[in-house]
């Protein structure tokens, strides 16, 4: 008797289970079926989930086979209507892989670096990616890096967000093995050189020399520029005061003398040392050049720089409004220091034109722009520039803050031009005849 029972109740799952009325649902595959050549994003119909064996059973397009598949590589089964609308959702990247090229890169939960980590991809592993979606561009030295935030599923089922700059996408064949985009990453799994100078950001080497001495150019500390080795993109780029270009390319290829040429593009990459590579550009003339750029320690953002100099000057300025704001002296009329670096100077027509042009407006902007260096130093307290109304040219004094006063000297400013990275800089001293002025409190 139990034997009948067991028959017809086996005979009766069967017969669900190979019928249409069988189907409890239509998912999306997110992984390929590589056996049965089934591509990621069809839309199957679903006869059985079992939570036991973590599988369902799906039917295999255009044949009355049906087969498992983990739980983990099927969209939860929904009406198909609503299947085929997720299908449409994946179809961007339908295909679409990518091997990660950064041992530990996170996946996480939102579409910012701050989100949290729900997965550590380890090191040329591979994870599929669904779809892209906006959010915050993780920065490296404050300069945003280029790429986007992909919806990305790993082979054993965790699904985030994962930012693309250290992802290198290819196409999955149908059979399951790697299709076109691989080689490229496959030919740079051995050279960690390579992989690290890509992987960095490179900055113009005078950023370096500005930072360590604190001598911040904000003409020429921009967020923009450096060299960027197009790593995510396919594009790299070189920006500079002077020169701005970008060229497509496929990949850098290694040559004899260990240098890495760009392949269709006109750039080959030299490495010096681990924080230190040169780049060797060839313009459409056919003339060859090279800028030196570094990298800068992991803390150091550009952004945070630039906006630290500008509070520092406008603290160099407000010590000297806050110890007047007005300061007058005999033989050189009345100075005062108003809100928004404005100053107002009256009666100093002894100093024009030998200091101040002539035709000079009685007031006009204070700026904070050059730097001591040397003796100077010990004698004074910085440089402030002064933009008079009208006036032909700026007005540049030595200054130092006394308890009952403050005294300024014309300054000397020397122009210098540094031809390779198209950059003007500067030096500041003290000419032999220069007259000191002092202006009581």
């Amino acid at each position: 008797m139990k034997n009948r029972f067991f028959l017809f109740a086996f005979s009766l799952f069967m017969l669900i289970f190979s019928s249409c009325s069988g189907i409890i649902g239509y998912g999306v595959l997110l992984w390929n079926v590589g056996e049965k050549e089934i591509p990621d994003g069809t839309v199957v119909p679903v006869y059985l989930k079992s939570n036991i064996s973590k599988v369902y059973v799906i039917g295999v397009p255009e044949t009355k086979e049906k087969i498992e598949v983990p739980l983990w590589k099927l969209s939860v089964p929904e009406s198909k209507s609503k299947a085929l609308k997720r299908a449409q959702k994946y179809s961007e990247y339908k295909g679409k892989y990518a091997f990660c090229v950064l041992d530990g890169l996170p996946i996480r939960a939102e579409q910012v670096n701050t989100s949290k980590q729900v997965y550590r991809l380890r090191k040329n592993e591979v994870i599929r990616t669904l779809y892209k979606g906006k959010g915050v561009s993780p920065t490296n030295g404050g300069v945003p890096l280029p790429g986007e935030w992909l919806h990305v599923i790993t082979d054993n089922g965790t699904e985030g967000w994962c930012f693309s700059y250290n992802l290198r996408l290819f196409e999955m064949n149908l059979d399951g093995t790697y299709g076109i985009g691989s080689e490229v990453v496959e030919s740079q799994k051995t050279d960690e050189t390579l992989e690290k100078i890509l992987s960095t950001a490179w900055y113009p080497e005078y950023y370096r020399a500005m930072i360590s001495k604190k001598q911040i150019d904000l003409n020429y500390i921009v967020p923009g520029y450096g060299f960027d080795s197009g790593y995510s993109s396919g594009t790299t780029k070189i920006s500079l005061p002077n020169l701005n270009v970008s060229f497509p390319y496929s990949e850098f290829e290694k040559s004899d003398n260990g240098d890495y040429k760009a392949k269709n593009a006109p750039v080959e990459i030299v490495p010096r040392n681990s924080k230190f590579i040169i780049v060797k550009y060839t313009d459409e003339g056919g003339k060859p050049k090279s800028y030196n750029f570094v990298s800068l320690d992991g803390n150091v953002k550009i952004d945070e720089i630039v906006s630290a100099e500008k509070n520092k000057r406008q603290g160099l300025y407000k010590s000297i409004q806050s110890l007047g704001p007005d300061f007058k002296s005999g033989n050189y009329g009345t100075l005062s220091f108003n809100d928004g670096n404005i100053f107002r100077w009256s009666g100093f027509s002894k100093l024009v034109p030998s200091v101040i042009p002539s035709g000079s407006k009685g007031f006009g902007i204070v700026e904070m722009k050059y730097f001591l260096d040397g003796t100077l130093k010990s004698s004074w307290d910085g440089v402030a520039t002064f933009h008079f109304e009208n006036a032909s040219r700026e007005v540049n004094f030595l200054y130092k803050k006394e308890v009952n006063g403050l005294r300024l000297a014309y300054a000397n400013i020397v122009e210098k031009y540094d031809d390779s990275f198209g950059r003007k800089y500067y030096s500041v001293s003290l000419p032999a005849n220069s007259m000191v002025l002092f202006f009581q409190k």
